[in-house]
């Protein structure tokens, strides 16, 4: 009944031209259930755009393929409906002349939920649909000039830690659901944002009249439709067989496919035609990093930029490789050019964003990010890198919201899902990092949505030792003891190879976060062990004071009190600014009392952030993108 009388608001809401309002409601409503015809019916009434309302009226036809009135609004359009024929709309006619039989109403039979309010809304829905069509006039019938902007494809294949942009300007969609397969899948990108943008023009767009054919299979590759893609340029290949860029593109779909070998062949075949084609040979520069990101692609690079001293995104790829070399300078150059070859384009800031990101510029990275970001919005890349940026920034809150946005549609990224883990719990950096394990979480509140964050980033890679890490410090918040202390387990033999190792900053603060853990578990023997050992490595005052804090209530609980007094003694002789102001409280009570009859709780309630010792390095959880 809820949804119901939403629904009714946001149909007042359209007869008012209050469209903002009605597209609230219907997004909510939506939220709720994504299958719903009707909700989607009303939103194609209610959005801004063309492009919005097609959207909207061929999702009403993959749910419901015999619904009406889509397919009149979709005819209206100039666009056919998948069902083909289109009934035409019937218009009502008076009736001049009165009958003497008079009909008492008929009992209504009993219809199904959904079909009473699909009568129920027809006749306003197409009545109100009819009106924001007829108001599109002569734009609806103007030849059509660019195609529209997508998402990017989830599936590019890219040796991490570069970067690699598709040949137009990365920016498709998944294939369309076939009809009957109905599945729920996150709104377009483009229908959260106010503004449009235009993609890079494909570089290769050579005519071909014989071949309509070519044609289809072009739109097919713009839309991310693979499998048609594939179909029809295969037709056009076998009218003309000395195309080279008809193979080009073959190459580039099997690529975004994720069949490298098939894209490698057809790479070759585009260079066995002209073998100066320089697409393709910036294409196999691609396909051959991401089989083995070893491979030397310098030289197909090379020539690429000779033959075409226009092609910008090779100076991009090559950019990446020579990142990748810590070659900075040669890459900032070619970055250069190929913003002076695509001024508007995003990928330049964005590659430039990863190089001064590298060399742990957070500042200027999260700033060329944000210009990538502001240059299309439809970009997941920019998402994914701007979240990154900010988290390092200390913007939390907004890395948590754009990164949140990037994991609704890219469902496999381990280091994002670490990435947003992090943010959840106010971990920036290696400080963050080390207050969690001496302390607590910087942002606890966050501990419990987080928990289930990493478990998906360590499902998708089991060897990153930075998410056991990190998710041991979620487990102490939530006083899953045993539970860290398997994760620190884990993470210990990654983290610590060299023989240097304890001379690492994160060091102590491994171990007594161990330590805490078997306190948790109850291990109280363990933890007293950990203890001793981790106090010969405490340098800071921060460091001290946990030590004090944390083994003393491991003597408390093996009733050691005598230990116990000795070690928060000593805690209170610390500077109060490098203590925690419960931990001193906890203390000072333990001396105002003269017989404790309890132990203090495993964790100051809420302690202040507390500064951290200095490190040398800032970022070390940076995790690389891909």
């Amino acid at each position: 009944m809820a949804n119901e009388a939403l629904l009714q608001d946001a149909i007042e809401a359209i007869r008012q031209e209050k469209f903002e309002r009605a597209r609230d409601i219907l997004t909510r409503l939506l939220r709720t259930d994504q299958k719903n015809p009707t909700y989607w019916l009303w939103m194609s009434a209610a959005v801004r755009t063309t492009k919005e309302r097609r959207y909207c009226l061929e999702t009403v036809l993959r749910l419901d393929p015999d619904n009406e009135l889509a397919k009149q609004g979709l005819a209206l359009m100039g666009i056919e409906s998948p069902a083909g024929e289109v009934r035409p709309l019937s218009l009502p006619r008076r009736k001049w002349d009165v009958e003497d039989q008079i009909y008492l109403p008929q009992q209504p039979r009993a219809t199904s939920r959904k079909a009473q309010l699909l009568k129920r809304f027809a006749v306003p829905a197409i009545v109100l649909i009819l009106i924001i069509l007829a108001g599109l006039g002569y734009a609806l019938f103007m030849p059509r000039k660019a195609l529209p902007t997508y998402l990017p494809p989830t599936r590019t294949p890219g040796p991490p830690p570069t970067f690699t942009p598709t040949p137009t300007y990365i920016g498709f969609v998944a294939p369309p659901t076939p009809a009957g397969e109905i599945t729920a899948q996150p709104t377009p990108l483009w229908m959260l944002l106010e503004a449009t943008y235009t993609p890079t023009p494909l570089y290769v767009n050579t005519p071909h009249p014989i071949s309509e054919a070519f044609r289809s299979g072009l739109v097919a590759y713009q839309q991310g439709e693979w499998e048609t893609a594939l179909a029809f340029l295969k037709q056009a290949w076998q009218v003309e067989p000395q195309a080279a860029d008809i193979p080009y593109y073959l190459g580039e779909t099997y690529r975004l496919m994720g069949e490298l070998r098939q894209a490698m062949q057809a790479y070759g075949q585009a260079l066995q035609i002209d073998p100066r084609f320089a697409p393709a040979l910036l294409g196999r520069a691609r396909a051959n990093r991401s089989l083995n990101p070893k491979t030397d692609v310098l030289p197909d690079l090379d020539q690429a930029i000779q033959i075409d001293p226009n092609l910008a995104e090779a100076y991009l790829e090559r950019a990446s490789v020579y990142l990748n070399q810590s070659e900075v300078q040669k890459a900032l150059q070619d970055v250069e050019k190929a913003e002076a070859l695509l001024p508007s384009s995003p990928l330049p800031p964005l590659m430039r964003a990863k190089i001064l990101l590298q060399q742990n510029q957070v500042k200027q990275a999260y700033q060329e990010a944000q210009k990538a970001f502001e240059r299309d919005r439809t970009l997941l890349e920019a998402y994914r890198l701007l979240g990154e940026t900010a988290l390092l920034n200390g913007e939390v809150e907004k890395a948590q919201e754009v990164l949140k946005l990037y994991l609704d549609y890219e469902k496999k990224d381990s280091g994002a899902y670490l990435l947003y883990g992090r943010a959840l719990v106010g971990i920036a950096g290696q400080e963050d990092l080390i207050t969690g394990m001496l302390v607590r979480l910087p942002i606890p509140k966050g501990a419990e949505k987080a928990l289930g964050t990493l478990n998906r980033a360590i499902e998708l890679d089991k060897g990153d030792p930075w998410a056991y890490l990190i998710r041991s410090c979620v487990l102490l918040e939530l006083d899953e003891g045993q539970k860290a202390v398997n994760d620190l387990s884990e993470a210990r033999s990654a983290l610590f190879q060299t023989a240097n190792a304890q001379r690492d900053p994160l060091w102590f603060a491994y171990h007594l976060a161990l330590s805490r853990a078997l306190l948790q578990a109850g291990r109280l023997e363990s933890a007293e062990k950990q203890f001793n050992y981790a106090a010969d490595f405490a340098k800071s005052n921060l460091e001290r004071a946990a030590l004090y804090y944390w083994r003393g209530q491991v003597y408390l609980a093996l009733d050691r009190k005598s230990l116990a007094q000795r070690d928060w003694a000593a805690l209170l002789q610390l500077p109060a600014q490098n203590v925690p102001l419960e931990w001193r409280r906890t203390a000072q009570s333990f001396f105002a009392t003269p017989t404790p009859t309890s132990t203090p709780s495993g964790a100051p309630s809420s302690p202040p952030r507390t500064p951290s010792p200095s490190v040398s390095s800032p970022t070390p959880i940076r995790t690389a993108t891909p």
